[in-house]
């Protein structure tokens, strides 16, 4: 059993030897993002996290906000406590949860397992870039690390790491993107919306950011205090500057991950590198790194942030610890827990005024998929268990038309409730990727390839600003059903991909249970549920 007690995206993963069979991250169940209450808080407030004491509280005070968590992997593998042969985790703020059991292991060696026993590599670079880790003095903490993994070995090469400066942490690009978060108009936790932003903007202030930045030999010295005080003329009310802020400090972030990345080939000799580190979700940065560190490959663990590290921690005991032979690596990101058909009955029973609903198997329902988007309705798809980290990949996801330019905006606005400029992502068939964008492989979102002229003029809807995509290939193996579905798009279009956004609605996490999709799907405008075989249409729609 694997935990992450982190401040943020604490979760729990089940391994039955070195293969995972379930997981899931606090705030599915919780409802609440990141698995944080802010109470009201103002998150644009760069005190925030200090006001709230997320790092408060005994261990048993954290054992119990673990125990649902731990629980629900218990129940679904349908074992006790006392089958568990070894509890393993890492508990960032030294609370120490379970202490009676468990071993508890480095923030960032855990990152790292992550991502290279997840990748399968049998030997590769491993670079993890986060806000922090664990303390390696009594005044400073780790905030870059580089590994070198070959078999069940790893070996630490290289540490960067940040003592604390006011409110902030220095040479720490997690901090660092904070403020870029902050100074670009949103709150904290709201990384991905600078991200997206910045595509929209060009970097005219990187200039004001980078007198705070120094390149050494081996590390890049960061002054996250004096970017926060003298970049506050940055602050704007105009979107198209604050796009222009936010695409300045992404330029900065991407000099400094390629340095990093580079720097970690240098110091293992590796050609492969697999990131990890709240970091790893800049996808756009990823994509950086993958076209300019001349590197033969790169792979990023998709719970790349906190809620990765019950895998890292689980992987290390039983590649490590338990002497469990090579790595598989990750076979699949769907990891939550199945619901029976009674569960998603009595979901259903909660709207039966309002919808028709008809069992016509999983098969039938992604027909029915192909069919409705191709009409240019959307659809929420609801399918077996969850999938890990913060992207839809096609079990709680909601899908629409590609080609139609006005797609993107209705999403946002009428079923989402936020910005305009937050872009949609293809889901693709793999071999047909290519036609269509600069990539090959990419399941899990953690890329942004450009998108060749017949995506932008046949399928705008899922084009950025920056001309690229936040891509997912599909393949059979990865969703039969979804896939089917694809097939089907593709035969009625001629067009192999649909938008792919997350199953959720606006301030709420992805739908975990049969009766959180119900409701989102109530409280939506969408007129089709997709879910576990039953074909779900609300009766204004039923024509």
């Amino acid at each position: 059993m694997g935990f992450s007690d982190s401040v943020h995206d604490r979760s729990v993963c089940l391994f039955h030897g070195t293969r995972p069979v379930v997981a899931i991250e606090e705030e599915r169940l919780t409802r609440q993002r990141y698995g944080i209450d802010f109470g009201g808080l103002d998150r644009r407030d760069e005190g925030v996290f200090r006001k709230l004491k997320l790092d408060a509280g005994s261990g048993d005070d954290h054992g119990r906000r673990l125990k649902p968590l731990i629980d629900y992997c218990l129940n679904a593998a349908g074992i006790r406590e006392s089958d568990v042969t070894l509890w393993i985790g890492n508990s960032l703020h030294t609370a120490f949860p379970l202490y009676d059991r468990a071993v508890y292991i480095n923030h960032h060696l855990a990152h790292a397992a992550s991502t290279y026993f997840g990748s399968g590599a049998a030997r590769a670079a491993v670079l993890v870039i986060d806000g922090y880790g664990d303390s390696v003095s009594s005044e400073s903490y780790e905030t870059v690390s580089i590994y070198r993994a070959e078999g069940a070995e790893m070996e630490l090469v290289h540490r960067v790491a940040g003592v604390p400066d006011g409110l902030h942490l220095s040479n720490s690009l997690g901090i660092f993107y904070r403020i870029a978060t902050l100074l670009s108009g949103f709150g904290v936790v709201d990384e991905g919306k600078a991200m997206g932003l910045a595509g929209h903007g060009q970097p005219r202030y990187s200039a004001d950011i980078m007198k705070h930045v120094r390149f050494e030999t081996d590390r890049v010295l960061i002054d996250n205090e004096a970017i926060w005080a003298g970049c506050q003329h940055l602050r704007f009310d105009a979107t198209g500057d604050q796009a222009d802020v936010a695409a300045s400090f992404q330029s900065v972030l991407e000099e400094i991950v390629l340095y990093y990345a580079r720097l970690a080939k240098t110091l293992t000799g590796e050609d492969h590198l697999c990131l990890a580190g709240g970091v790893a979700l800049n996808c756009v940065s990823n994509q950086r790194v993958l076209e300019s560190a001349g590197l033969a490959t790169v792979w990023a663990f998709p719970a790349a942030a906190d809620n990765g590290i019950s895998f890292g921690a689980a992987y290390f005991g039983a590649h490590v610890l338990y002497r469990g032979g090579p790595a598989a690596g990750l076979k699949t990101p769907f990891l939550g827990r199945g619901y029976t058909r009674d569960e998603i009955l009595a979901a259903l029973e909660t709207i039966a005024d309002g919808v028709v609903v008809e069992e016509v198997g999983p098969m039938e329902c992604s027909r029915r998929a192909a069919v409705a988007i191709a009409d240019g309705r959307l659809v929420m798809w609801f399918q077996e268990g969850s999938e890990i980290g913060p992207r839809a990949l096609g079990h709680r996801s909601l899908f629409g038309d590609p080609r139609l330019p006005h797609a993107r905006d209705y999403i946002n606005a009428s079923v989402k409730s936020r910005e305009s400029f937050r872009p949609l992502a293809p889901m693709v068939l793999e071999e047909e990727a290519p036609e269509w964008f600069s990539c090959e492989r990419s399941p899990y979102m953690m890329f942004t390839p450009s998108v060749r002229s017949q995506t932008r003029r046949v399928t705008p809807a899922v084009v950025h600003a920056d001309g690229t995509a936040r891509v997912q290939t599909l393949t059979a193996d990865d969703n039969a059903v979804v896939h089917a579905m694809l097939c089907e798009f593709k035969r009625l279009t001629g067009v192999p991909m649909v938008i792919n956004t997350s199953f959720n609605i606006h301030g709420e996490p992805i739908v975990e249970t049969p009766l959180d999709a119900v409701r989102a799907f109530a409280d939506s405008p969408v007129p089709v549920l997709c879910i576990d075989g039953f074909h779900v249409v609300k009766r204004e729609h039923e024509q």
